[in-house]
């Protein structure tokens, strides 16, 4: 009897083995390896123009880096994303743990566990990408056609939309709002300017200028995101100081030209953008620091919120209570009035929310991510090329998300998971390598 159970687990344990071989045949294919690149460019372009198909091409990402995972899971566990992935499931289920005790009358029955972890969908587009820079620069082509595409598939009336733009409407292209179209053009804005004074040859240029440069330019000050403009100027200001102390050593040229067009490009957005001078009143009010005497205006209610916040964040410092305690703090309060309440549902900020939820570990686990993205990109070693983008990018978005809840929203996780994934891809691709060198 022992025999025969011996001779069966070493069969299993030989299937599997050939299971194994076979299937680390088909994923180091390279017809495989380009199919799977195919469903990235495909995600880029759909997953918020038209999401049932962008959805599709994710789940051909997930199925192909699940056989990767099949086959190499001791590999990936060490990795220090894939880690920082499992503790934000765990830091979801603690989260909706505390709640149940702080709130259970609010408290969800089960927690959600793909709030936090659809953020680390960078990692299988990372794998996929294998450290190529030609892949990285064409995802992030096909991420600012998206954008476009989104517009136009979003809209009610393309043209109509840009005239009035011309105009000086606000325009939101019927996407979320105006602010989400907004910061999706903004990082094409950044990233095309960068790429338009680096690249030489001189089509290339045009190309970018035409297609990407002046169409997002165009989105960007249409919609009218003050927060947009506010992020576009500290980030072109802070990414050569940046960039400096990290490389010592720096591009002059081409980043004082960058400088300089966003800077131009800004005031021009500025000029011709009454947003920006429409609560210019608030600013010695709020100095004031007398809440209550502060009007509910756009500035006016996120002000509000933020205030509101202050209790619940130092009433549960360090899990918060979950997902939807950003709406909790809204319809809970005593001192917001009801049409308010029953208007907005989030905070209009992505980190006060993340404290809220998630409390300080949240703000830890998000700040490593941060500064592991920063250190990924020093592993393309032929220039700056993926250390400025990544510079320019965390910058932007830790900006825009002082003033809107991009965080939480497809809009933020779409930004975050393919621009992330071009760059993580040159640490995860190294760190594997080493791995197999070292076997």
């Amino acid at each position: 009897m022992l025999e025969r159970v011996r001779g069966i687990i070493c069969y299993s344990m030989y299937k599997m083995s050939n299971i194994k071989s076979k299937i680390t045949h088909l994923i180091e294919d390279k017809m495989f390896e380009t199919f799977m690149f195919i469903n990235i460019l495909g995600y880029a372009l759909f997953k918020i123009s038209y999401r049932p198909l962008g959805d599709i091409f994710q789940s051909f990402i997930v199925l192909g880096f699940l056989l990767f995972l099949f086959c190499n899971f001791k590999k990936a566990i060490k990795d220090k994303a894939f880690i920082c992935l499992f503790l934000s499931i765990l830091l979801t289920c603690l989260s909706w743990i505390n709640s149940t005790f702080q709130i259970p009358h609010l408290a969800k029955d089960s927690p959600n566990i793909g709030i936090l972890a659809d953020l680390f969908f960078f990692i299988f587009i990372a794998y996929w990408l294998k450290g190529s820079i030609k892949k990285v620069r064409t995802l992030w082509l096909f991420y600012a056609i998206g954008v476009f595409l989104t517009a136009l598939i979003h809209s009610n009336d393309i043209l109509a939309d840009i005239m009035n733009g011309i105009a000086g409407q606000r325009i939101d292209f019927n996407y979320v709002n105006a602010n989400h179209l907004g910061a999706l053009a903004g990082i094409t804005f950044l990233i095309s300017c960068y790429y338009t004074f680096t690249f030489k040859p001189i089509k290339s240029k045009i190309f970018i200028t035409l297609f990407i440069l002046i169409p997002s330019l165009f989105i960007t000050i249409v919609t009218q995101g003050r927060q947009i403009w506010l992020a576009i100027l500290i980030t072109s200001i802070l990414t050569p100081i940046v960039i400096f102390i990290f490389s010592k050593k720096i591009n002059v040229k081409s980043l004082i030209i960058i400088l300089s067009t966003l800077t131009i490009s800004a005031y021009l957005a500025i000029n011709t953008n009454n947003r920006l001078h429409n609560e210019n009143y608030l600013i010695p009010i709020i100095l004031s620091g007398d809440i209550n005497d502060i009007p509910y205006s756009s500035m006016g209610i996120r002000i509000h919120f933020w205030s509101e916040s202050i209790p619940w964040i130092k009433n549960n410092l360090f899990l918060g209570t979950g997902e939807d305690t950003r709406s909790f703090v809204i319809q809970e309060s005593t001192n917001l009035p009801q049409e308010i309440k029953s208007k907005f549902t989030h905070l209009h900020s992505g980190h006060i929310e993340l404290i809220v939820s998630y409390g300080l570990l949240g703000v830890v686990l998000f700040l490593y991510i941060y500064t592991l993205i920063m250190y990924s990109s020093t592993f393309y070693k032929k220039n700056n090329e993926v250390l400025i983008i990544s510079t320019m990018f965390i910058l932007f978005f830790v900006i825009i998300n002082c003033f809107e809840s991009f965080l939480f929203f497809k809009t933020g996780e779409y930004m975050i998971n393919i621009i992330f994934g071009g760059i993580y891809t040159f640490y995860l691709t190294h760190n594997l390598s080493m791995k197999d060198n070292n076997e």
